[in-house]
């Protein structure tokens, strides 16, 4: 059985992004502080995962090259673990304290231990009250599938009346990890005519249907085997001679579902789309015809958009409510344009309305190759 962690925790090779230079450890902010007199911290959600230690080891490794004192720590996917960290990091008071916590019911704790030390922080993935916040949006994502699938089932005239959408999510990863299902529904309803339409607040982790066949919603618990079987369990109730539009909260949880859906005979009356941009899912995009979009994470890239917005924060700069993280959807006619046919990343996506600010910094640029910087 394979496991891929929630969105943010798909399981990725590492892979290089192409630098457009060589800094130095005199390298400086715009403003002209030196980055070598900056100190992070920087906790890990846990280096036993292959993506959470690619993010840490981009956050230490382009860090030193810069030349800022980084310490780094391992918050090991556990609550007691991220506190007592979180609690070791406020004695050393860094300039700023980068914290990817997974435990939502510790956040508030992690929060306050920076608060009461005045060590201003900054939260990866998982919001902590109290700190900065960089993230991908998984609504995005559903939205950004959506406007690439619908427009091909729109062609061949599918509608609510001879097609079923299927939701593949996991119901214990939350409200934010599960939006990109949930919105790719809501998109739907909203564009193809005669499917029912509900708020993104009426599909919850709990909902199974929606409108008789207009949508299934299954549990694929975040693995390719458990999306398999939870949709044999469900796959009778689409009718036989239905289309399927089907979308997942990450790459095994459209596999496990697709995978069933083929060998029930729905073959080219499936459009899909995937969440990673892993090998398998970039390999489904360029060859497989129902496969129509790959949601790109640049996973990789992320601790040079870390390293930025900490930097802006020492600079006096209050960043946006979320900072976005690097994301795209890929099609079959762009995917090339970000990735490599060996998997590594071309170009990153060019940044957006909130962080745009992160430019202003230098290290973008001197780290990694953003479309629209040089």
């Amino acid at each position: 059985m394979r496991r891929r962690w929630p969105i943010v925790a798909l399981a990725v090779a590492t892979m290089t992004v192409a630098a457009c230079g060589s800094p130095k450890s005199t390298s400086s902010t715009s403003s002209g502080k030196s980055l070598s007199s900056l100190s992070f911290a920087y906790a890990s959600a846990g280096d036993a995962v292959g993506i959470f230690k690619t993010v840490g080891d981009g956050v230490v490794t382009d860090g030193t090259k810069l030349g800022i004192k980084i310490k780094r720590y391992n918050n090991n996917l556990d609550g007691p673990t991220a506190l007592t960290n979180a609690g070791l990091i406020a004695q050393t008071k860094p300039d700023v304290a980068i914290d990817w916590n997974t435990q939502v019911g510790v956040g508030a704790a992690v929060g306050q231990q920076f608060t009461r030390a005045k060590v201003p922080c900054l939260a990866v993935n998982q919001q902590i009250p109290g700190c900065s916040w960089f993230n991908l949006s998984n609504k995005q994502m559903g939205v950004d599938a959506a406007s690439v699938i619908l427009p091909v089932a729109s062609k061949r005239g599918w509608t609510g009346a001879n097609t079923t959408v299927v939701m593949s999510i996991s119901a214990t990863n939350g409200v934010e990890v599960n939006d990109g299902p949930r919105y790719f529904y809501v998109q739907t309803a909203n564009t193809l005519p005669g499917f029912t339409k509900v708020t993104p607040a009426q599909i919850t982790a709990s909902t199974t249907t929606i409108g008789g066949t207009n949508g299934l919603q299954i549990d694929c618990k975040s693995t390719l085997d458990g999306a398999y079987a939870a949709m044999q369990n469900v796959i009778g109730s689409i009718p036989k001679g239905n289309n399927v539009l089907l979308y997942g909260s990450d790459d095994d949880c459209t596999f496990g579902a697709y995978r069933s859906l083929k060998q029930a005979g729905f073959g080219n009356r499936i459009l899909t789309g995937g969440l990673g941009a892993d090998s398998d899912g970039l390999n489904e995009l360029r060859t497989d015809p129902n496969w129509l979009a790959e949601g790109a994470l640049f996973f990789q890239g992320w601790g040079v958009y870390v390293l930025s917005e900490a930097a802006a924060m020492t600079q006096g700069a209050k960043p946006p409510a979320l900072t976005a993280a690097p994301q795209m959807m890929l099609t079959k006619s762009n995917v090339d344009m970000y990735y490599n046919k060996d998997g590594s990343i071309n170009s990153l996506p060019p940044l957006v309305a909130s962080n745009q600010y992160l430019a202003k910094y230098n290290i973008l640029q001197k780290l990694a190759k953003v479309q629209g910087l040089k």
